[in-house]
């Protein structure tokens, strides 16, 4: 039952995930982006801010930085500011392409009037509210704090669990709906458990073909963050080796890159 009632939702959650794990990018210490200031601090307590204007502060104190310094500050400030809603977009159109999929498993079984199609759609769109909230402060502008993310991933697993978990309590509070209307469907089949099985193989089929578009574009934005992810942990390695003050800047960390993309 379970499987059957996730298997929309994952297969389509696992690719769209399945480059930003392939990354393994975490965030080690902790890293803040509010009213467009950039605030880090390291796992050695440093703690480095660049501000809208991509001055460098470390410990309070201001850096003088060459051209090719400056530069990087402002490239590893840009990365980050602009990653931040990259990620937004792809964890929300995900659980939009999400609730399309496993609505259209629950009204296959239980019916357009069913309780647990509206429990599902609401537990989904409180999902999108908080990482809306995530990335974004009621003004609009753009924000991050890597503590939101329980397992120190940009983009990974926590999310993926998310989904699983609202799917999951739904089921739950709708079992007893369930095992009824799967009765019923299989004495409208003469009770050939075998012919109720191929219809709902056909209809998971049938949703697959229809969202392959959509969730093809979404691995193709996750590859996409992923590379700008690769990219923002280079300049800081190169942050770290320029720029003395920063000599324990490591927080964006890839402990696999992708392989082809």
């Amino acid at each position: 039952m379970r499987t059957l009632l996730l298997a929309g939702l994952l297969t389509l959650t696992t690719t769209t995930y399945a480059a930003a794990n392939e990354c393994d990018i975490s965030f080690e210490g902790s890293l803040q982006l509010e009213k467009s200031v950039l605030s880090i601090e390291t796992d050695d307590h440093s703690k480095i801010v660049i501000n809208q204007a991509n001055q460098l502060f470390v410990n309070g104190e201001k850096i003088a930085l060459s051209r090719y310094q400056q530069s990087l500050v402002s490239d590893y400030y840009a990365g980050i500011y602009a990653a931040a809603p990259q990620a937004a977009a792809i964890a929300s159109d995900a659980i939009k392409l999400a609730s399309v999929t496993v609505n259209e498993v629950f009204y296959e079984l239980l019916g357009g009037e069913s309780d647990a199609i509206h429990d599902l759609t609401s537990k989904l769109d409180e999902l999108g509210d908080q990482i809306h909230m995530n990335f974004y402060a009621s003004n609009g502008e753009i924000r991050l704090n890597s503590d939101s993310f329980n397992d120190g991933n940009f983009l990974g697993q926590d999310w993926e669990d998310e989904f699983e978990n609202v799917i999951e309590q739904v089921v739950s509070n709708s079992m007893g709906h369930l095992l009824i209307s799967i009765g019923s469907e299989i004495l409208f089949s003469g009770g050939d458990m075998d012919a109720f099985e191929r219809k709902m193989e056909r209809f998971g089929q049938s949703i697959e073909q229809r969202v392959e578009f959509q969730s093809s574009a979404l691995e193709a934005r996750a590859d996409s963050l992923c590379l700008s992810l690769v990219a923002i942990d280079e300049v800081e390695e190169k942050l770290q080796d320029s720029i003395s003050a920063l000599s324990d800047l490591d927080v964006v960390q890839i402990k696999t890159r992708p392989q082809a993309m």
